[in-house]
């Protein structure tokens, strides 16, 4: 209140009524601030790759968000129910908003056959249920392979309705072709809309939060007890290596990238196309800078020599420093050794996959013979030559070959 509007009330009537108009513009002032709304903090989901592919473990980002008093919001459900049934030795990992629960199964693995739906479990009256229907837990998956499934959103809150965007995406990947920066499965996902299917930006999760707005287009309002199921499909690239692929489900807030609650289901990456090293030669010697090492490996395919190609790739000392142009690589075509450019992959490796060995050596397995020289070493250290297969696009386990080293 201004003081000069006090000093003239003052006059006409007692000090205890100014004293008393005073404090209650004070209180009123204070319930105002008391009654704002605070801001929300809001946590960006992150995830953790996984290291290894004998025995992965799922990289299960947390992400607890809440909305802006004036849009909908969504309580997380706090309570952790275990996985469904999951292969021998692999760890499963079912992530809430607050809270992650870790359960190891080593009974034998049935939902490949008969895939059962997995459910977000919520807690309470409030907050928004997820269910898989056709991806259980440990199914097998096929890379290549076009993939079917469903997946629903339950508005459990009685107290009334929710806002969804759905948005399906896949975590970080152990068995990613690319592992050098992020490790993401590479590949195709597709969300069943009105006017058909639509093509989604991509498969995986990526390195930031943009992934939480694929929804956004097809965003939804649940009544309290309503629920909407959407169909998806996805395809795995034939160059993803098997290993326990982690399919990430959310409820996010449409138009915020803020996920609300989400659910996990790991499924299992297989690929019945990989080429095989059956035998590896012992190599000759490699003299830096003089004499390549010599060396033969035999490469069987399931789907036969036709579309079968050689893969060669050197592994060298950490901080070598070397580059394309410092090593040497040819293969054996009939009496005569062809030589082939050798360059970097997505992972830093050099190494080459010769394209002109495709379908010219015949026979399964198909023997291939290699020499492999070095015009310097940059650092001491062993090195070591890795070699397999490529058949269209499905790439095998490697094999070693360590050569005795003379600098």
């Amino acid at each position: 209140m201004n003081a000069s509007v006090i000093a003239r009330i003052a006059k006409i009537v007692p000090l205890v009524v100014v004293a008393a108009i005073g404090a209650s513009a004070c209180d009123a002032s204070e319930a105002a601030l008391q009654a704002a709304p605070a801001p929300t903090a809001v946590r960006s989901a992150t995830s953790a790759p996984a290291a290894a592919s004998v025995a992965p473990t799922e990289a299960a980002p947390s992400a607890a968000t809440a909305a802006p008093s004036a849009a909908p919001t969504a309580t997380a459900p706090t309570a952790t129910a275990p996985a469904a049934v999951v292969t021998p030795a692999v760890v499963a990992t079912t992530a809430t908003d607050s809270t992650r629960t870790t359960t190891k199964d080593t009974a034998k693995n049935t939902a490949k056959d008969a895939p059962k739906p997995v459910t977000k479990p919520v807690t309470g009256s409030g907050g928004i249920a997820i269910t898989f229907n056709g991806l259980g837990e440990g199914r097998q998956v096929q890379v290549g392979d076009q993939v079917p499934f469903s997946v629903t959103w339950k508005n459990n809150d009685a107290s009334g309705s929710r806002a969804v965007a759905p948005v399906v995406a896949t975590q970080e990947y152990e068995g990613a072709q690319c592992t050098q920066m992020l490790s993401m499965a590479r590949g195709t996902l597709e969300r069943k809309d009105a006017s058909g299917w639509k093509a989604l930006p991509s498969l995986s999760q990526g390195g930031g939060m943009d992934y939480a707005g694929t929804g956004d287009d097809a965003a939804f309002t649940l009544a309290a007890g309503e629920s909407r199921t959407v169909e998806y499909r996805m395809v795995l690239d034939a160059g993803n290596q098997p290993g326990r692929l982690a399919v990430e489900a959310d409820a996010v807030l449409p138009h915020s990238l803020s996920v609300m609650t989400k659910s996990v289901v790991g499924a299992s990456v297989v690929d019945r196309h990989r080429p095989v090293v059956t035998s590896v030669s012992a190599p000759t010697a490699l003299v830096v800078g003089k004499a390549p090492t010599e060396f033969s490996f035999k490469v069987s395919s399931p789907d036969g020599s036709a579309l079968l190609r050689p893969v060669v790739r050197l592994s060298l000392p950490t901080g070598a420093g070397l580059t394309g142009s410092d090593v040497t690589m040819e293969a054996k075509v009939g009496n005569e050794w062809k030589s082939f450019e050798v360059t970097a992959d997505c992972n830093g490796s050099l190494g080459v996959a010769p394209a002109e060995l495709v379908g010219v050596l015949h026979g399964n397995p198909v023997e291939y013979t290699f020499r492999v020289g070095l015009k310097r070493t940059g650092s001491a250290g062993p090195v070591e030559i890795q070699v397999g297969g490529d058949s269209d696009g499905h790439r095998g386990a490697t094999a070693a070959v360590r050569p005795t080293v003379q600098r």
